[in-house]
This record gives C-alpha cells, sequence and structure tokens, in this order.
C-alpha cells in the first residue's frame, strides 16, 4: 500500500529532528530567493527580514498640509511594534495555554534573535515554536493537530520546523525532548474516553515489549502506540472495530493490524489478534 501524505511528512519530520543538531549555524540569511512586501525586503526560504527599500525621492515631496505632529508619513521610518517581537496576538484564539505560549515564546525569542518575520514564515516558526513548547512540556500535540489549527500546508510546516532547528540555541530543550509512544497512548486512548487504569493497562503493555522487538523499534512511536491499543481492545473484547478505531488513530488499518501482530507475537498471544 503506498505511504500517505501524511507519512511522508512524518518521515521527514523525524529525519530534520535527528539530524537537528547536526545542522550547521548561522546567524545570516544565505538565501537569493527574496520578495518586497511593503518596503521591506524579506527571504522566501527561511522569512528573515534582510532589509528596506530606500526611498531616493526628496522626501518633502510627501507632506501636505496634514502633516503634523500627530500624523506620520507611510514613507518615515517608524520603530516596529513590539507585538511582532512576540507571538501572544498571533496565538491569542487558538485555545493554547498560557504555560505554552509563554515556553514557546521564549523559544521564538531565542529563535528570530530580534528579527521580524511575517506571512507564512512568521506563522510557520510560530507553529513549530508552540509544537516544541509542548513537548518540552511533556504533553502531545501531534504536528498533524497543529498544522490545522494554524491552516498550515506539510512545505510550510516543515520549513518552520527547520528554521527552529536551525536557530536555536545548541544547549535548548527542544534538542533533546521527544514524544514517546506513552505520549501518544493517552492521547489517542483519550479520544474513546479511556480511564486513567485503562491508560495504565496499555502503558504497561508498552513496558513488556520495548526493545523486544526490531520491527516496533524501527515503526514511528504513533504506530506502535496505535498498535499496542488495538492489541489491548482485543484482548478485551471491546466493541470496536478495526475500521473505527483506524479512523480514530489517523493511521491505515494495515500498518495498525501489521504491528499489533507483532506485538501479539512478543506477548506469546498471536491468537488475540
Amino acid at each position: 500500500m503506498p505511504e500517505s501524505d501524511f507519512t511522508i511528512f512524518e518521515k521527514a519530520f523525524a529525519e530534520l529532528e535527528s539530524n537537528g543538531k547536526k545542522i550547521p549555524h548561522t546567524d545570516e540569511c544565505q538565501h537569493d530567493d527574496t520578495v518586497e512586501e511593503n518596503g521591506t525586503i524579506v527571504c522566501l526560504e527561511c522569512g528573515e527580514q534582510i532589509g528596506k527599500t530606500i526611498m531616493h525621492e526628496k522626501e518633502w515631496r510627501f507632506y501636505g498640509q496634514a502633516d503634523g505632529k500627530r500624523s506620520s508619513d507611510p514613507n518615515r521610518v517608524q520603530m516596529r511594534k513590539s507585538d511582532e517581537r512576540n507571538i501572544n496576538k498571533d496565538v491569542e484564539n487558538m485555545g493554547f495555554s498560557e504555560t505554552i505560549v509563554s515556553q514557546a515564546n521564549e523559544i521564538y525569542t531565542q529563535v528570530t534573535k530580534g528579527q521580524i518575520f511575517r506571512g507564512d514564515s512568521r506563522k510557520a516558526v510560530i507553529f513549530a515554536c508552540i509544537y516544541h513548547s509542548y513537548k518540552i512540556a511533556d504533553k502531545c500535540q501531534t504536528p498533524k493537530d497543529l498544522m490545522e489549527t494554524f491552516g498550515l500546508n506539510k512545505k510550510s510546516s516543515l520549513k518552520g520546523l527547520k528554521i527552529v532547528s536551525v536557530h536555536a540555541p545548541k544547549d535548548s530543550p527542544i534538542h533533546t525532548t521527544s514524544i514517546t509512544a506513552i505520549h501518544h497512548i493517552n492521547d489517542l486512548m483519550d479520544k474513546f474516553s479511556a480511564t486513567k487504569e485503562q491508560k495504565k493497562e496499555v502503558i504497561d503493555l508498552y513496558v513488556k515489549t520495548k526493545n523486544r522487538s526490531s520491527k516496533l523499534n524501527r515503526a514511528r512511536p504513533q504506530s506502535v502506540s496505535a498498535a499496542l491499543i488495538f492489541y489491548w481492545i482485543c484482548l478485551k473484547k471491546l466493541d470496536i472495530t478495526l475500521k473505527k478505531f483506524a479512523c480514530k488513530a489517523d493511521l491505515s488499518e494495515l500498518t495498525i493490524n501489521k504491528n499489533a501482530k507483532e506485538v501479539a507475537l512478543v506477548l506469546g498471544t498471536p491468537s488475540v489478534i
């Protein structure tokens, strides 16, 4: 079965995360693809503001009788709004907690170093900062869910993750924190209104199977968690079909069934699946 678009995205994302520390760190934009937006030159590749277009016309030509202390000519240089240097306004209606936004703001400040990002590049960088903020808080939030929240496509999302990975300090926690199968177990079982005790049963299965199968070790954490949960569903004989479960897990039936069978083999109960 061909891989879904999002499976391909997640593989690219996983590769980016694993290689994040090896990317050379540069302070200045090295790209040639730029665009001018309202007198500001912005890099289309990394979103960095490179400079401003210089107006060579005589300044007095742009002034009229209405100009005064309280009026401002659009061609005069003005102080940038402080709002552009943090993400509060960008995410205020997205439902993120104050703790998540505060941590994401810190990451954004470290990554941008005072540079102004605009348009889709800004949105992509903020998406990446929020994603890493959830990771640092030890909470599961999949890239796909956040992509939908921000209205970003896969290409823009990966660009945002790359910018943050490249420009974050080497000692930043974004390089050392990761989402595990346990995070995904809790997240996915919440979709079925599972109890704390039921989640613990599946997590116990994860502990029993961890590092006991090369196939499961190679699988993505999301796939492993789905396999463990579906194995547990079959073990408990719950009335949840593979089709319904696959829909909730946002994974293919083939992937879930294949990995669940591997879980059953590792646990010595092949007849469960």
